[in-house]
């Protein structure tokens, strides 16, 4: 299928807060220290990269952030809320949600089917009322898919909702994987490694959107390999080097940093 060109939606803006604090997280599998005494805060909003070498734990960081890998030592806190041991369902509740690199999104449904389904399976009374036919499902069915239809406008997929999302091409099946995370309402989406395949088009169309997320007062945390995109899209960078934050500054600082420099290139400092 072609694809178009999107537009999105603006949508109210969250109040200014300290969206994420992670206080020396750790995380080791056995001998292994895959993320060592990590550090690090940032108010609600703006896109933050974070990148480094391979094997530097940006995944393991990831997973712990999302509540999938346990810490062995340290604190994360999302909107004042301990989130540290509650596991990766009370995360996602609590304002954490995320993409995958691998898609992880039901081909057979619709993409509205695809944006509703973490609102609506989470709930199992309204998925009860739905089978029984109860007057109070229908209605609460009839505001999900709503709120569906919101968030598919915000990221320029409203005209693609009753197609089912194995028809879509590639870089708008991202978009309805973004969609459905944004159904959580996070106040942190973490995104990995969401321009992987994509053409350097596709890739530029969807960084604008990362941005317009984040102006919005989520805090987007971005994964990816590709540095240079990366740096053109984020406020903040954070550079992690052998599970250790490496670096922490503005696009500009991170690209002059010898210490990254070395550290993906090899370059003495």
């Amino acid at each position: 299928m072609e694809e178009r060109s999107v537009s999105h939606t603006r949508w109210p803006r969250r109040p200014v807060t300290t969206a994420v604090e992670v206080f020396r997280a750790t995380v080791r599998y056995g001998g292994v220290t895959a993320v060592e005494d990590f550090t690090f805060s940032h108010s609600s909003g703006g896109v933050i990269g974070l990148i480094g070498p391979n094997g530097a734990g940006k995944t393991t960081l990831m997973n712990a952030l999302s509540g999938v890998t346990p810490l062995t030592s340290g604190t994360i806190r999302v909107n004042g809320h301990d989130i540290t041991s509650v596991g990766p369902v009370r995360t996602a509740r609590l304002g954490v949600t995320r993409t995958f690199q691998n898609l992880q999104i039901f081909g057979s449904l619709t993409v509205l089917q695809n944006v509703m389904l973490p609102r609506t399976a989470r709930s199992l009374s309204l998925s009860l009322g739905h089978v029984l036919g109860l007057a109070s499902a229908r209605r609460r069915i009839a505001v999900e898919r709503r709120t569906a239809h919101e968030l598919l406008e915000r990221v320029g997929m409203a005209q693609y909702a009753h197609l089912s999302a194995n028809s879509l091409a590639y870089g708008l099946q991202r978009r309805v994987e973004i969609a459905r995370a944004l159904a959580g309402d996070p106040a942190l989406l973490l995104l990995d490694e969401p321009l992987a395949g994509l053409a350097r088009a596709e890739s530029t169309d969807l960084t604008s959107l990362f941005t317009d997320i984040a102006a919005e007062g989520v805090t987007v945390l971005l994964v990816e390999h590709d540095v240079a995109g990366v740096l053109s899209v984020s406020d903040r960078v954070v550079v992690l080097d052998h599970g250790r934050l490496l670096a922490d500054g503005t696009s500009e600082r991170i690209a002059a940093d010898p210490a990254v420099r070395a550290a993906y290139l090899g370059e003495e400092r």
